[in-house]
């Protein structure tokens, strides 16, 4: 594993607790980092923060710049002056019950500080809602029953605080407060929706992604399915499969044939005798692709719209066919449930790629707008992180609609593909300009210009 270099950066987030209740907010859909995610409210420490400070006893023990960053930052997203809180004699008792770390396989790391502040009476806050889509109180257990039936998105750190307040609201500090891995035998996995691990695989993709995410669903009695496992070499298949002893699955799905969603995956089920689960079509490509040697030995099921792999909180998880980006891609929803893995529908990284000749910018519209048509709470890509609600997908397909507005008018206005090439992606990384050509053919096949 690949560990950041980064310099660690500090935040600060204040877990709000009044009797037995807590104060959440929902990210902004929008934000860039854990859109549509619950948190705490807090922010990044800046160099304005060393000149301040809040002088008051139940503040001693902690850093001046701490004590400013988390002031600055509950005005500016709460409207709440902790300092006059404090004066007022509103704040009951203020103490630090751990420190959130960010896992050494991210680019961007922090040290996010998790002030307790036990108050004596509800405050009355006014969420920014520029970051804030939502801010309320919420029994400390009920918080954790919902998170548990599968309705919040949340980060290791909170996810364990909050299970740790719900077991015991006092409690002063929460072990384990982060994820917890050993980095040089296995990767980690991540459960950001309750029953869901993803593990970030690293993987031969396409720059800026680094991993793709191979999940792992599958109730107690049900078939664990593990899905897209493409470790990018030897050494990091040893990994994963170190990091499957303790969570062996029973089945191995593939959503399409790229190979960032299947390297090493037929020697995955051949040593972990297991079937191999996907569509005709990305049976039929690997062949053609790989050889028909690619899949010896192994077990193969082929799927269908509809089919059923396994189950999620006791509910069937179902194949949905997903063409556009893959003619034989399928993602993976609940019946009736929050979430929906979309695999390369789209990616919280960048753009998606309509490739040839197994792509289709018609088919991709349809199947963003089918996923859209669901409004699931949560959207699980299979490069970045999972989504609260349609908004990325809503914008994806926007900016496609913007693009091939673009391009008619500069077909009609007489550009061949090389003038709308540089016209469009003006300033491009040359190395990216064969992918940009083929999303421009796919408009113009769309459009019936050809290609």
């Amino acid at each position: 594993m690949k560990h950041s270099t980064e310099t660690m950066r500090e935040a600060v987030a204040a877990v709000f607790v009044y009797q037995d209740e807590l104060f959440v907010i929902r990210r902004q859909p929008w934000l860039r980092a854990f859109p549509g995610y619950l948190a705490f409210p807090g922010g990044k420490v800046d160099g304005a923060d060393r000149e301040g400070g809040i002088d008051h006893p139940l503040l001693q023990p902690f850093q001046p710049v701490l004590v400013e960053a988390l002031r600055r930052e509950l005005l500016e997203e709460l409207g709440y002056d902790l300092g006059q809180a404090l004066e007022r004699g509103e704040v009951l008792s203020v103490d630090r019950v751990g420190t959130a770390v960010t896992p050494p396989f991210e680019r961007v790391r922090f040290s996010a500080h998790h002030f307790r502040i036990r108050l004596r009476r509800r405050p009355r806050f006014r969420p920014d809602h520029e970051e804030i889509a939502w801010g309320g109180w919420v029994d400390r257990r009920a918080l954790w029953q919902e998170f548990r039936q599968g309705r919040h998105l949340m980060v290791v750190a909170m996810r364990n605080l909050v299970a740790a307040m719900a077991r015991e609201g006092t409690a002063a500090q929460v072990h384990p407060f982060n994820l917890v891995y050993d980095p040089e035998r296995e990767l980690p996995v991540l459960e950001l929706i309750a029953g869901i691990g993803s593990i970030p695989v690293p993987s031969n993709t396409l720059p800026p992604a680094r991993f793709t995410n191979a999940l792992l669903i599958g109730d107690e009695g049900s078939p664990r399915c593990l899905v897209d496992p493409s470790p990018e070499s030897p050494e990091v298949l040893k990994r994963l499969l170190a990091t499957l002893e303790t969570r062996p699955p029973d089945r191995l799905l593939i959503t399409h044939h790229h190979p960032d969603h299947h390297q090493f995956a037929p020697e995955i089920a051949r040593r972990l005798g297991i079937p191999l689960l996907c569509t005709p079509v990305t049976a039929r490509r690997l062949g053609t692709l790989f050889g028909e040697g690619y899949l010896e030995g192994v077990e193969l099921h082929l799927l269908d719209e509809g089919d059923q792999v396994t189950r999620w909180l006791d509910r069937p998880v179902l194949t949905h066919r997903l063409p556009g980006h893959d003619d034989g891609m399928i993602g993976l929803a609940p019946a009736g449930g929050p979430w929906f893995f979309v695999s390369d529908l789209i990616q919280t990284l960048g753009t998606v790629v309509i490739p040839e000749p197994e792509g289709d910018m018609q088919a991709y519209f349809d199947s963003l707008q089918r996923v859209i048509d669901r409004r699931p709470e949560v959207v699980i890509p299979s490069h970045g992180m999972p989504a609260g609600g349609t908004w990325l997908l809503e914008q994806t397909l926007e900016h496609r609609r913007v693009r091939e507005r673009q391009i008619r008018e500069l077909h009609a206005a007489g550009n061949d593909q090389e003038q709308m090439l540089d016209i469009i992606y003006r300033g491009l990384d040359p190395a990216l300009r064969p992918l940009a050509a083929q999303n421009l053919r796919q408009h113009l096949r769309k459009l019936g210009y050809g290609a």
